[in-house]
């Protein structure tokens, strides 16, 4: 996998830490929005929670802040979770 297949399959980075999530497995498509479409077949996929400096040299460092989590057969959108904050009264993107 060269380093732009490696790019297409992160879907969120950290902030702060390195880190990012990893599709193994599956297509991840973008559209012209941004929006991320995961399309996996029968052989199943895998989100990883890895450091995104490392994966893009192509090895895998777990950051072991949580484990994989399996991916069955379906087609996603990927929707990056938001919090309401009640004393600001605004909505945000949570911060990983």
């Amino acid at each position: 996998m060269n380093i732009e297949e490696r790019k297409n399959r992160i879907i969120a980075r950290g902030e702060h830490s390195n880190h990012c999530h990893v599709v193994q497995g599956g297509e991840v498509t973008r559209n012209k929005s941004g929006e991320i479409q995961i399309t996996v077949g029968d052989e199943g996929a895998v989100l990883k929670h890895i450091l995104e400096s490392n994966w893009l040299q192509g090895e895998e460092v777990w950051t072991q802040e949580h484990e994989d989590i399996t991916i069955s057969k379906g087609t996603y959108k990927y929707v990056a979770q938001e919090e309401y904050d009640p004393f600001d009264k605004i909505v945000r993107r949570v911060i990983d």
